[in-house]
């Protein structure tokens, strides 16, 4: 039997976290959710539990971008996407996240994880017509 998904979902805004954890488990039912409005918590989440994929926007302390550094240093692989109400697409790639999700996306947060979640699993290949676009496969 495969091993349960495990997700973290790091917002400092409980409603926004709510929605995304409610929308990843309509895409993952049965998933384990943990999730965080600590950075410092966070990260020491992600150095002892290998998720399946972090979903962050930031915390009171920390900016999103520092966070998608810190989560990359706990695990080099794990799918990162984060997610803001602003246009940090590219501060979030250049510093490690897998996709930029806008947050009125917040809708197609449970796709675009399955999209890095299958493309690890089949070797790190985007689906055709999926090379090189923005906010799933970096270029």
């Amino acid at each position: 039997m495969p091993a349960r998904r495990q997700f973290l979902v790091v917002d400092f805004h409980a409603e926004s976290r709510f929605l995304l954890v409610r929308t990843l488990l309509r895409k993952f039912p049965g998933a384990l959710i943990h999730e965080c409005d600590d950075a410092d918590k966070a990260v020491a989440l992600a150095h002892e539990v290998r998720f399946s994929a972090i979903v962050t926007h930031r915390t009171f302390e920390t900016s999103g971008a520092d966070l998608v550094r810190q989560f990359r240093t706990a695990d080099a692989r794990v799918p990162i996407i984060m997610v803001s109400g602003v246009d940090r697409e590219r501060s979030a790639l250049e510093a490690g996240a897998d996709s930029f999700l806008h947050y009125d996306e917040w809708l197609r947060i449970g796709s675009v994880v399955e999209a890095h979640l299958t493309d690890r699993e089949e070797g790190g290949v985007a689906p055709p017509g999926q090379e090189g676009r923005s906010g799933l496969w970096p270029t």
